[in-house]
């Protein structure tokens, strides 16, 4: 290959554009509005007067018709007949591309009939191509979450109208092979991240073992589920939970077997929600263990599995829950019915009727368990209702006349529920928190508050409530540790010991407020690094995609604060992100979570403009940029930065008062440095 070959290509020639079928190709649409599903009623959950329109609609002021901009093709009116595959290795940098256009694959049979454009092999080629274009030194880093892998079980089929065959003329076949791509107008360009560091996908028995073995370090039951529906076969659901909960009412994921629910399950999404479906569970403490990993306990998944079918019978499902090192199998039966109500932006509000689940026994209690926590009822909530003490009374004192809130009353709705017990309507009077790195290692701690002064506001606990201080041990930064579900950035007061409000007894107020809505008085503390690619990776991803990478910081250390961060791969000219994550580690991790929105976002808005097909070799890893941002960030303490990195080189703005102000351009990021007097 030519020095030249891992260039980006030239754009591709315009794809066919086809009329929007959705708005004819004017752009936008007339169509019911969503209150005439219910008729002309303020309650709607019945669909006896459907047709009528609600008289006090907020869309369509009774019209019953409201016109809005198309959607499928962004108020173009026209679409374009192009999909872009993409593969791109983190590790070496290459980046291999498909662009399928009518008549650029051959149509074959579909398994149900008729025919297709099966892309599943065009993705494995462009995963085996950039395999076999070498890597310029050895890979490196810790490999991708499995989220970043999906190209192993990843299959597109675009099926095709049902009136093509082989034998219809040329331009009639292009025409519905036009019509059939046009249909992923919502995703036409599709990137799956590879890295070729990364150890052979788990085997869904490993996997399983290996959820059970966190289950036991965190002392928390493994739940496999499989629930009936009233249409085809039961779906599984794999998920941690707090001993002694409900049966939620909902399951997030409706996977068709055991093995494929376990396969896209990891211990983060085991996690997740695991506040929600414990707001009931009664909470206990812990007798003290040692908090070390376990032998892996070996495990059956098809004899599993066939028991848990076994089990459903005509119930409408039925469990295994791990717990104690041992599985213990459980029948579901119907617990009655329970009403959800909702506002709709009709202004109606919706009723839905939902079946709720109980378990027929429950496993015996935990060895672990302790003794039950004290709790009494939350004192800002209205029993009965929504309603909550107003802010204008945060310091128990009498209402506000003439609050904005609540007009003097002492009590109003607030978004999200009480913020002193998070919707849980208990004060909790002691705290367990686990400290653990999802790995071999986890510390329990129990919190119980003793007496203490009056403090004055901003004072800062002693002992084992400062979570920082443990941080080390487990040899991360304080900014790592996050809450286990749904990894978000613990809270700095709560991470620091931090009493915000003077007053007495300053340890039972910080405990209280820390265990608000926990699940069975339990908070589980994540201390581990993230698990991304260095910022260098990224800044090379960006080159091969032909997109920008921008990294925003601003460095508050100056005034007592922290650095913030913002990464993002965005097209040229896109709107700039606010950095708010604690670390550079978060911020990739955020970036990386969130690429498929922006590779949606890349996507040119003009049909007329063909998608970029990226193309480009294994290339060494770039200089760390890392040091030199830093620097940036110090030298400018106080002030947002933004630092771009893409193929017409690196630029550098400031965030002034009156603006975004340019106060660097140059051919590479050392050189902007060295432009800015920052480096020698």
């Amino acid at each position: 290959m030519s020095a030249d070959a891992d260039r980006p290509p030239l754009d591709p020639p315009a794809a066919p554009v086809v009329g929007c079928a959705t708005c004819g190709g004017a752009g936008n649409v007339t169509e019911a509005c969503g209150c005439t599903d219910g008729g002309d009623r303020l309650l709607v959950g019945w669909r006896d007067e459907v047709g009528r329109a609600y008289r006090d609609c907020r869309l369509c002021g009774g019209a019953g018709r409201v016109v809005r901009d198309c959607m499928d093709c962004g108020r173009t009116g026209r679409w374009r007949a192009q999909l872009v595959l993409t593969v791109a290795d983190l590790d070496t940098g290459a980046v291999a591309s498909a662009n399928v256009v009518p008549g650029s694959v051959e149509p074959t049979l579909a398994d149900r009939g008729g025919w297709c454009l099966d892309l599943t092999a065009l993705v494995r080629e462009q995963r085996a191509i950039i395999e076999t274009t070498g890597a310029a030194e050895p890979p490196g880093g810790d490999p991708l979450r499995e989220r970043n892998r999906p190209w192993e079980a990843a299959t597109l089929v675009v099926p095709l109208h049902r009136r093509w065959y082989p034998g219809l003329p040329a331009q009639q076949r292009r025409e519905m092979e036009a019509e059939a791509i046009v249909r992923y107008v919502h995703r036409p360009w599709w990137l799956w991240l590879t890295r070729s560091a990364a150890p052979p996908a788990e085997e869904p028995d490993a996997r399983l073992a290996r959820l059970c073995e966190v289950a036991d370090l965190l002392r928390l039951d493994l739940v496999v589920e499989a629930r009936r529906h009233r249409r085809g076969r039961p779906t599984w659901h794999v998920r941690y939970e707090v001993p002694g909960g409900e049966v939620p009412a909902h399951i997030p994921a409706h996977w068709p077997d055991l093995a494929t629910a376990v396969a896209a399950t990891t211990v983060a999404d085991a996690l997740f929600g695991l506040g929600e479906r414990g707001a009931a569970a009664p909470a206990y403490t812990m007798v003290p263990g040692d908090g070390t990993q376990a032998v892996r306990p070996v495990v059956d998944l098809a004899r599993l599995g066939g028991l848990v079918l076994a089990d459903i019978g005509q119930a409408p499902g039925a469990q295994a829950v791990w717990r104690d090192r041992r599985w213990w199998h459980l029948r579901l039966a119907e617990d009655g019915d329970t009403v959800v109500l909702a506002e709709r932006d009709t202004g109606q509000v919706a009723r839905q009727s939902i079946t709720l689940l109980r378990r027929v026994v429950e496993p015996t209690a935990p060895t672990w368990q302790g003794v039950p926590v004290p709790w009494s009822p939350c004192p800002d909530c209205v029993p009965g209702g929504r309603l909550v003490s107003c802010y204008c009374r945060i310091d128990g004192g009498a209402a506000e006349p003439g609050c904005r809130v609540c007009g003097g009353a002492g009590f109003a709705p607030v978004t999200g529920g009480c913020p002193y017990c998070r919707g849980s309507r208990r004060r909790y009077a002691a705290l367990t928190v686990t400290v653990t790195d999802l790995v071999d290692r986890a510390e329990h701690q129990l919190w119980l508050p003793g007496d203490g002064p009056e403090v004055s506001p901003g004072y800062r606990l002693d002992g084992p409530y400062r979570l920082a201080d443990q941080a080390s041990r487990l040899g991360v930064r304080p900014e790592h540790l996050t809450d286990a579900d749904g990894g978000r950035t613990l809270d700095v007061a709560l991470r620091d010991g931090l009493v915000l409000a003077g007053g007495p007894d300053p340890e039972r107020r910080f405990v209280s407020s820390a265990a608000a809505g926990r699940p069975g008085a339990r908070l589980i503390v994540v201390a581990r690094r993230p698990d991304v690619p260095p910022l260098a990776d990224l800044v090379r991803l960006a080159y091969g995609l032909s997109l920008t990478l921008r990294v925003g910081v601003c460095d508050e250390r100056p005034a007592g604060m922290a650095l913030r961060w913002s990464v993002s791969l965005v097209r040229c000219g896109a709107a700039r992100e606010r950095p708010i994550q604690p670390t550079v580690e978060a911020a990739i991790d955020f970036c990386l979570r969130y690429l498929d929105h922006a590779v949606r976002d890349a996507v040119p808005t003009d049909p007329g403009v063909p998608i970029h097909v990226p193309q480009a070799l294994a290339t060494a890893r770039l200089p760390d940029p890392l040091p030199g941002i830093l620097a940036l960030a110090a030298h400018h303490a106080g002030a947002e930065a933004s630092v771009e990195f893409g193929r017409d080189g690196c630029r550098i703005d400031l965030l002034l008062p009156e603006g975004w102000r340019l106060i660097a351009r140059a051919a590479s990021f050392g050189d902007a440095l060295r432009g800015l007097g920052l480096v020698n």
